[in-house]
């Protein structure tokens, strides 16, 4: 959730007179908070020395922890069989033994960042510093939210929609904007797609918006069960509801959600209550949930920033930044908000993380004349890339009541925005279940309204719903059906570090290599730029490039292939 939000909240309550006029209760522009530091501390690891034969049969071992949707998804962007990488690994018993030796007990373990979460006392902490194998040990830091609401459970129901009962009610505005009844009129509506939504819990889900929603599964990470409703439990679950149910709701006549025929994956990672901090690292515990389970779109409404400085904003220092761009790279299309403060003194109007990550699709919110909401944080990122991606409306969102099991209110923030641009990520896996998604990233930028002039206050412009299908799937296929022998090419180490190597055999043909990065643009690499290329290796250096996912297209006449890669620096 964005952080402070609540305390936003609680200020339009007072000002309500004030504000009447702009029909919303309001989720406004972040004020300076404190962070403060926790009793747990980061500790990072180095990886273990393992032969080749110990890395494959460890991978293989670790295969069986994700379920076979997950694989299938993975394997539109890892090239090994089964599509699991180092970064996959559970973390290694021997050094958790280790750390637990010195007195710390691990809390958390934490795949993709290859680190554990620990408490203890100072001389253990020393002591865990003082391990071969640490590369880092860092405090998780936090901050206090205000809030404390509490209200029902959950429930589910078969699916029907049929055209004539696609009536948007409250939705018809902020639908329109982004043009998603032309979409659901063609026929996407989200069916296929799995889309995790990641909050603070989830209340009221037997609001009359919900009772055709199918949840897969559900987690509370706060509180150690699947019940993601409050029911007593830490946390509350009302921002939760109001994100999901722009998604997911299907009230005919109503509220129509921009993928209502998804299927959907929920979990609580975050905890609202004034008296206990929220913190960084349970988010991703959560991500990995939504990746072992086969999700294709996650929602994430939350900003990470107190306790980073604007230097951090770089792409390679938030932790949540770094697991972000790591579960993308296996396949998971990551929507994130950008943060509510776009108000504040520069550079605290700048994003939060995981925002300012290369492979996720950061959201900030406009008006309803569709020009920029002064309270969406702002981009660039610190290294100077265009945050954020796209924008939908932030302000005067409406969304299921948290409180009444029927009613529609309006909130604004980029928390809303973000699960507008979520489901129509969910309508373009639809279109193209085979898509990466550095592909969903290049579609959306494509047909957004800003295209050819992208800015740091609305990025590449509002999404346009039925032109994003429409592309998605007018796109060729690619290295998932049998490939012709004429395009016989490998492509490894995949994930690579430095050096990509390509391998060409099987005929004698002349075939000529394009490598694109996930915005589209081709790269000048002059080992194989304006060659005829035939059978044999080549090996391309990718030192000083950035990491993320580049995608090698490979023609031979009127025919093109492609392999996905992920270069990891």
């Amino acid at each position: 959730m964005l952080k402070n939000n609540y305390i936003w909240s609680i200020y339009i309550i007072f000002q309500f007179l004030a504000v009447a006029s702009q029909a919303g209760t309001g989720e406004g522009p972040d004020e300076k908070i404190t962070p403060v530091q926790t009793d747990r501390y980061w500790v990072f690891l180095e990886r273990e020395h393992k032969s080749a034969v110990e890395l494959d049969r460890d991978l293989d071992e670790a295969a069986k922890s994700l379920s076979a949707r997950s694989l299938t998804r993975r394997h539109k962007v890892i090239a090994r069989e089964p599509s699991v990488r180092q970064c996959d690994l559970p973390i290694s018993r021997s050094q958790i033994e280790a750390i637990e030796a010195t007195g710390c007990r691990v809390v958390r373990q934490l795949r993709y960042i290859n680190a554990v979460t620990v408490t203890g006392l100072p001389y253990a902490l020393n002591a865990v510093r003082r391990l071969g194998f640490v590369s880092e040990v860092r405090p998780v830091m936090a901050y206090h939210s205000l809030n404390n609401v509490h209200s029902s459970a959950r429930k589910q129901h078969d699916q029907i929609i049929t055209d004539n009962d696609e009536l948007f009610g409250r939705a018809l505005d902020q639908s329109l904007m982004v043009n998603v009844p032309a979409a659901h009129d063609a026929g996407y509506r989200g069916q296929g797609v799995l889309i995790g939504v990641q909050d603070t819990g989830f209340d009221n889900l037997d609001h009359r918006g919900f009772r055709y929603m199918e949840i897969v599964d559900a987690y509370d990470f706060l509180n150690g069960d699947d019940n993601v409703a409050d029911e007593g439990d830490h946390g509350s679950g009302r921002h939760g509801t109001r994100t999901l149910s722009v998604i997911a709701a299907l009230d005919s006549g109503s509220f129509i959600g921009v993928a209502p025929q998804a299927q959907f994956v929920l979990t609580k990672t975050e905890n609202s209550e004034s008296e206990t901090p929220v913190e960084e690292d349970i988010w991703i515990e959560g991500l990995w949930f939504h990746d072992s389970l086969g999700v294709d779109v996650l929602s994430s409404s939350l900003s990470y920033r107190a306790w980073y400085d604007w230097e951090d904003m770089d792409g390679r220092t938030a932790v949540t930044t770094r697991a972000a761009d790591s579960a993308a790279a296996a396949g998971i299309v990551i929507v994130n908000s950008m943060g509510n403060t776009g108000l504040s003194d520069y550079p605290d109007s700048k994003m939060g993380a995981p925002a300012d990550a290369r492979m996720v699709i950061s959201v900030g919110g406009v008006r309803s004349n569709g020009e920029y909401w002064a309270v969406s944080s702002q981009g660039p990122t610190y290294d100077r890339r265009i945050k954020p991606d796209v924008v939908a409306r932030g302000a005067s969102v409406y969304t299921a009541s948290n409180l009444n099991d029927t009613a529609y209110f309006s909130h604004s923030g980029t928390s809303f925005s973000c699960p507008i641009i979520a489901g129509i990520a969910a309508l373009i896996v639809q279109a193209h279940p085979y898509l990466s998604p550095a592909e969903v990233i290049d579609i959306l930028h494509q047909t957004a309204s800003m295209a050819d002039e992208p800015d740091t206050l609305r990025g590449y412009g509002i999404p346009d719903a039925l032109a994003a299908v429409e592309e998605a799937a007018s796109r060729q296929v690619a290295d998932n059906v049998n490939i012709p022998q004429i395009f016989n090419f490998n492509v490894y180490p995949n994930p690579f570090n430095g050096r990509l190597n390509l391998q060409f055999m099987g005929d004698r043909m002349p075939r000529t290599v394009q490598v694109f990065d996930i915005s589209g643009r081709r790269l000048n690499i002059p080992e194989i730029l304006d060659k005829n290329i035939y059978n044999g290796l080549i090996t391309v250096d990718f030192d000083g490039r950035a990491s993320g996912v580049y995608v090698v297209k490979v023609y031979n006449g009127d025919f093109m292939f492609t392999k996905r890669v992920v270069y990891i620096r």
